[in-house]
């Protein structure tokens, strides 16, 4: 998505762009479960990179203002968690000042709902009350989205008060499919899919790059080669980015991890759920649990331990010979050609089995179909597990004007 966004912003102002795709269609990959929009699953981050997070993620929201699932999200701290909700007020105190301001800046800039309800905390007494609700038919209000919370916590496992933020999901499909009818739009824009770079050259004395790329013949077994000379290059390739650096002989710092969420049916559930964060140390048994509602009782789990989101030998780094990471042939595998029953069964009943710790009715839950799983680029030596697709997109999408070198 950051190549593509990139390319639709140069389109837009006039830029004659070419788009390279290898896959068939730009609506591709697992949808995005959450726009990390202060990064307050995150609490082991800076203050500053929660402000850069939030001011990225509106940014996102204007340019893709259909893509966002409208749902709060609930962050809960269990009882054997080591933090504690009162350490998280003073960021929610400083985000909701940060995002009055961008709002007071520029009125579009409201994409998260209004900024005097940023948060709200809920207290034990609270969530009792709301347990004795009737289960709304539609939340219109963030006392709505609690009640189904209210009645499903055991409320003796948590700290309290327990936060509801608007941060929202967004969907990679819609927000795909966005750019994808923009670029059709626009004349001066090729999109050329199921089509693979395959080298690289600058001219040393033109500047210019020759791309050579791999497109299908008549025969669908065929793949005629072919070159486009262009004035610059953007390096966009998702986790694969590595590998045209290495083309064009440019050194990178950067890791890639492989990890995976889970699609579950809830049958049992007729509530609107909000998407729900129940924090946790990564890598232990009680790693980060989060739940995400979709349409008709499915729900998206991750589970931040080796057993289900992580995988052993899953975080890997580029070398001083290669800027591109190595992954397990074994995720490799997976990658190109999806998992074996067993895996899906086994990691999925782990994740229902990780999130019923905390709501215990979800242990009715059943596997909903195939995991949404693939490799996410880290830029840089430290593992910021924070930093998302839209890290990229947001920063990328002003037109690289006077480069000589492809941007990174």
């Amino acid at each position: 998505m950051a190549g593509s966004t990139i390319a639709l912003r140069l389109a837009e102002q006039g830029f004659s762009v070419s788009l390279f795709e290898e896959g068939p269609s730009l609506v591709n990959g697992p949808p995005i479960c959450h726009l990390h929009a202060g990064g307050n699953l995150y609490r082991d981050i800076s203050d500053e990179q929660c402000l850069q997070l939030l001011t990225q993620s509106v940014d996102t929201l204007r340019v893709y203002k259909h893509s966002a699932n409208i749902r709060p999200t609930v962050i809960a701290v269990p009882i054997q968690d080591p933090g504690h909700p009162d350490l998280l007020l003073p960021r929610l105190t400083l985000l909701e000042q940060h995002y009055q301001a961008l709002v007071q800046a520029d009125a579009a800039n409201a994409v998260l709902g209004e900024p005097d309800d940023y948060f709200r905390l809920y207290y034990r007494e609270d969530l009792e009350r709301l347990a004795q609700h009737e289960m709304p038919e539609r939340a219109t209000a963030p006392d709505d989205w609690m009640v189904p919370v209210a009645k499903h916590l055991n409320l003796d496992h948590f700290k309290f008060p327990i936060v509801l933020v608007q941060e929202y999901g967004v969907s990679v499909f819609r927000l795909a499919a966005t750019v994808t009818l923009g670029l059709d739009a626009l004349p001066n824009s090729q999109v050329r899919t199921h089509t693979k770079v395959t080298h690289i050259e600058q001219n040393s004395q033109t500047r210019k790059w020759q791309i050579t790329y791999c497109s299908p013949g008549n025969d669908s077994s065929d793949c005629d080669s072919h070159t486009e000379d262009v004035d610059y290059l953007i390096n966009a390739c998702g986790y694969r980015t590595g590998t045209l650096d290495d083309m064009a002989h440019y050194q990178r710092k950067r890791l890639v991890e492989f990890k995976a969420a889970y699609v579950t049916r809830w049958e049992d559930s007729q509530a609107e759920w909000p998407e729900i964060i129940f924090h946790g140390q990564r890598g232990t048994p009680q790693g980060m649990a989060q739940l995400t509602p979709y349409p008709d009782g499915y729900f998206q789990l991750h589970g931040m331990t080796e057993d289900i989101t992580l995988f052993k030998d899953g975080l890997v780094r580029s070398t001083e010979q290669s800027a591109q990471p190595v992954l397990n042939p074994l995720y490799k595998n997976m990658l190109r050609n999806g998992w074996q029953p067993s895996d899906i069964e086994q990691r999925t009943l782990r994740a229902i089995a990780h999130v019923a710790k905390h709501l215990p009715a979800y242990k009715t839950a059943r596997v909903g179909g195939p995991p949404l799983f693939g490799a996410q680029q880290i830029p840089g030596t430290i593992p910021h597990y924070v930093l998302p697709m839209f890290r990229l997109m947001a920063t990328t999408m002003p037109a690289q004007r006077s480069s000589k070198r492809p941007p990174h």
